[in-house]
């Protein structure tokens, strides 16, 4: 079974079947909800997308649009093909997005905003010891080591990074290429089969 949960709209649809549902008791800040029979994405208006594998959050709108009057919305239609290859490309860049932030997880946020500034001062006293590079010292210092120790420690981690980081990209564009080389009108099931 498809389902598409359409806040907006008040409107769920079972395998491309709309039907207007009261969509009152559904979290406040979803906006939309995907499912392809076995895994889905939320789209949410103040986040970013997530993942889901289990249906059972939604299952009373199933159970809802099953008792609506059978008159379909006339004016919702099942998805067009740009709409459903928009919904594929937000679910394999929600499953992009949450690689990513399982790499940086166990870093404060404030940590992970300063990488870009770690990693060009340590490259720049590498190049040249005497450079003036404020965050690497003050860091060396609170740490007691080096600098260069810390330097060092910094340009490996920023390393083995951008190695994953690139695999994650690589990956997430190789299947956006999949969804694009479908052309003009491509089918639920080719979409649902391109998964991350």
């Amino acid at each position: 079974m498809r389902l598409t949960i359409i806040r907006d709209d008040s409107a769920v649809g079972v395998d491309g079947v709309f039907r207007r549902i009261d969509l009152s008791s559904l979290r406040a800040n979803v906006r939309a909800v995907q499912w392809n029979g076995t895994s889905g994405h939320i789209e949410y208006d103040d986040t970013a997308n997530t993942l889901f594998t289990n249906i059972a959050e939604f299952q009373s709108f199933v159970d809802l649009w099953k008792s609506a009057a059978s008159e379909q919305i006339t004016s919702l239609t099942a998805p067009s093909p740009d709409q459903m290859k928009a919904a594929a490309l937000a679910r394999i860049n929600t499953a992009y997005q949450s690689k990513v932030r399982e790499l940086t997880a166990v870093y404060p946020e404030e940590e992970v905003k300063s990488w870009a500034l770690q990693e060009a001062e340590a490259k720049t006293w590498f190049s040249n010891p005497q450079a003036h590079t404020p965050w690497l010292d003050s860091a060396a210092e609170a740490r007691s080591i080096s600098k260069a120790d810390l330097a060092a420690k910094i340009t490996t981690k920023a390393a083995a990074f951008a190695g994953v980081h690139g695999q994650l990209t690589g990956k997430r564009q190789r299947l956006q290429d999949m969804i694009v080389a479908l052309g003009d009108f491509p089918t639920p099931q080719q979409l649902d089969d391109i998964k991350w």
